[in-house]
């Protein structure tokens, strides 16, 4: 059976205890890492030390948007080198278990083109794993997908230091970092395709808030999960909908199943 795993920072929020409840139906439980223990951590489920895997003093942001998107890509890296688990985003809703044939987990999110880590399973031999492990707070050096005139002009303006880690744009360490990995040594090969995680395209991620635009039968068998792009919808629900979950849509309809299946959401604050 394939095991499951996720670093989460603070308490865990409704679209975070839909995605857990979502797996837990499916007969799989999500171990939760963290620095510090969350306050909700639902019955059943593991929640451990994230020093086992990625010891740090600090959890590492992004300097503009102060997000910890860097160091949980960082952290789900060092989890590939280290433990057997199959790294999930906690904006996935589960459609069926996540089982998986061979050393890989992973998909394409625009076919061809990108591919995300909101799941992310690579072998420990992987060689692009082997390049992706460079990255770690206080890291110095240059996105991946940075190349060309404008990595010349990078070098010139750090001294060929690099710049750190912090102060790349975001985003930078993660799906553009691996599909630049995982083409340098011809691993692409092994990604899922665009219907496996991100049959939804982030710019129509407003229809997971939308009601009645999406059901769960708006997704075939070939569909493992749904990755609702967190970040997005939020955006979307504060720009469309004044920042309250309509009744009726995607998102609203997996967080009451939660609460019906005894995963306390809170107040639907998102």
């Amino acid at each position: 059976m394939t095991k499951l795993a996720t670093l989460w920072v603070g308490d865990l929020g409704p679209i975070e205890l839909a995605s857990l409840a979502s797996f837990a139906r499916h007969g799989q439980k999500v171990v939760i890492y963290s620095y510090g223990k969350p306050k909700n951590v639902p019955d059943g489920f593991d929640n451990r030390d994230a020093n086992e895997v990625l010891p740090s003093d600090r959890v590492a942001m992004y300097a503009k948007e102060r997000s910890p998107s860097l160091h949980s890509n960082m952290f789900r890296y060092h989890l590939q080198a280290l433990t057997d688990y199959t790294w999930v985003d906690l904006d996935i809703i589960a459609r069926r278990p996540f089982h998986f044939d061979g050393d890989y987990a992973v998909g394409w999110q625009y076919a061809g083109t990108l591919i995300n880590c909101a799941v992310l399973r690579l072998p420990a031999e992987s060689p692009a794993l082997r390049d992706l492990l460079v990255f770690r707070p206080g890291y110095r050096g240059y996105p991946p997908h940075v190349r060309g005139l404008r990595r010349a002009k990078y070098w010139v303006r750090t001294a060929g230091r690099g710049l750190p880690i912090e102060n790349w744009i975001w985003g930078a360490t993660g799906p553009k970092a691996l599909t630049v990995c995982m083409e340098r040594h011809d691993e692409t090969r092994h990604a899922l395709p665009v219907e496996a995680f991100y049959p939804i395209p982030v710019k129509d991620t407003v229809r997971f808030v939308t009601p009645g635009a999406l059901s769960d039968e708006s997704f075939g068998d070939e569909t493992f999960g749904v990755h609702l792009s967190k970040s997005v919808l939020e955006r979307a629900l504060i720009s469309d909908f004044d920042g309250r979950l309509p009744a009726g849509s995607y998102l609203h309809k997996q967080i009451e199943k939660a609460r019906a299946d005894g995963f306390d959401a809170g107040d639907l604050q998102l």
